[in-house]
């Protein structure tokens, strides 16, 4: 079986989406997840491909700091033939001539053992929640704003010691796919104090630095209406995202390993984080 890998591309996100589809066993489609993906990161996604036909994918977006590793997937029917670990060797070829410092991802159990082969060791977990139920709540409230382009700075700014990385781009791609759909609270003195934003199925990326002000961004949120029942995927270091999402009626699905490549710890503030921007993205 011949298996070529090359640079990922606009022209395969149908295919790459059904690889996702296929291999995560979930009708949620992952096509803009892909969009702002290569966005960030052009030349950081691969393609497996047998004959003409697309059967994994891998990437990278690097953020400085470090890179975030995901959207890693093979066909179910093309599993167990190498092209995981073949698709990893390329993308920390890739990492390691850019000489990022370091590499995090989110691993579901059945994909750790891959990771290990490659240098990676666990430094948290990620936790996936889903709302039971779909029904818009009535909010109102003078201490959320909606997300104006002119804030995208200052959200940079409060998210960076955060996340450990400048995130303006992926905001800047956020607010555009999701018009209406971000919220920010303000300190006394007006500088922002917590964000989120809510994707159309998922509510991320949020932080904030008091747990009173991640409520009431996740109140606003849940004002929205969504595409079926909304997920959120909480660092388990935020032992009071759990608890949180939980006192609304959201639901623990699964958890994966938050591994790390590279570095001698974490250089973010994840008990800040309350959602992530995906599995992929961090």
């Amino acid at each position: 079986m011949d298996i070529a890998i090359r640079q990922l591309t606009e022209a395969d996100i149908i295919e790459a989406d059904q690889v996702l589809r296929a291999a995560f066993k979930t009708p949620e489609s992952r096509a803009g997840d892909l969009r702002r993906c290569l966005a960030l990161q052009p030349d950081g996604f691969l393609a497996a491909i047998c004959g003409d036909v697309l059967v994994g994918t891998v990437g990278a977006v690097d953020y400085g700091p470090f890179a975030y590793v995901g959207l890693m997937a093979v066909q179910p029917e093309f599993q167990g033939r190498g092209i995981g670990h073949a698709l990893m060797q390329r993308i920390v070829n890739w990492l390691d001539t850019r000489n990022v410092p370091m590499s995090l991802l989110d691993a579901t159990i059945f994909g750790a053992p891959i990771y290990t082969q490659f240098g990676f060791v666990d430094q948290d977990q990620a936790c996936l929640f889903q709302l039971c139920g779909n029904t818009p709540r009535p909010f109102s409230s003078e201490q959320v704003y909606p997300l104006q382009s002119g804030d995208i700075e200052s959200l940079r700014n409060f998210d960076m010691p955060i996340y450990g990385a400048d995130r303006a781009r992926l905001f800047q791609l956020l607010h555009a796919d999701f018009p209406g759909r971000a919220f920010v609270t303000r300190d006394a003195a007006g500088r922002v104090s917590g964000y989120l934003f809510a994707q159309t199925r998922r509510i991320g990326p949020w932080a904030a630095r008091r747990p009173q002000g991640a409520q009431t961004l996740l109140q606003a949120a849940l004002s929205l209406t969504y595409e079926g029942a909304p997920a959120a995927i909480a660092p388990r270091m935020n032992s009071a995202a759990k608890e949180m999402l939980e006192q609304v009626g959201f639901q623990f699905v699964r958890t994966a390993r938050h591994m790390r490549r590279g570095g001698s710890r974490l250089i973010n503030q994840r008990d800040l984080i309350y959602g992530q921007t995906s599995f992929g993205l961090g």
